[in-house]
């Protein structure tokens, strides 16, 4: 046979190809692997469109909450559990998973105003926008505000101004 040729010239993997912990520890005395806090929430984003794609990779995308026909796809958040983790590895070169980070720390009292998801999946609070939530919030009307204007005000200002610019 002309393709198998390379079959007879093949050697033996190397057993000791892996490095366990007991030649880690000889081959570099004292150090330790720093701890490593896994993420609890991860961001996944759809990445490759679902076209000619096998119906249980578009059934695991559609039990996410990812849109199917949208190309550009939004984000949803999904706790880090062993089954979750499993639905995701099904469908790995579909989707793009982000471990959410908080380097301000966990909100208090689970506060979320001001709260903004980065594209690096990080949670930072902005101060700014969570005076913002509540300002809205104590308003009761938007009619109650001085600077508010409904559309009859509108039309007849830029009517006013269309008719006399000058």
């Amino acid at each position: 046979m002309i393709g198998c040729h390379f079959l007879s010239n093949q050697q033996k993997m190397p057993q000791n190809l892996f490095i366990t912990d007991e030649v880690k520890s000889q081959l570099f005395p004292g150090h330790q692997d720093p701890p490593y806090e896994p993420s609890k929430v991860l961001m996944v984003e759809r990445i490759r469109d679902l076209k000619h794609r096998p119906h249980w990779e578009k059934d695991i995308i559609a039990k996410l909450g990812l849109p199917k026909e949208v190309k550009s796809s939004k984000v949803v958040i999904v706790a880090n559990t062993p089954s979750m983790c499993a639905q995701l590895w099904k469908v790995k070169h579909l989707i793009r998973v982000t471990p959410i980070t908080f380097p301000q720390g966990l909100p208090e009292d689970g506060d979320a105003a001001g709260a903004r998801l980065q594209d690096n999946g990080e949670l930072v609070f902005i101060p700014k926008l969570k005076s913002d939530a509540l300002m809205a919030a104590t308003q009761s009307k938007p009619e109650d505000r001085r600077d508010y204007l409904d559309t009859d005000t509108v039309k007849k200002h830029l009517r006013l101004k269309w008719l006399m610019p000058y």
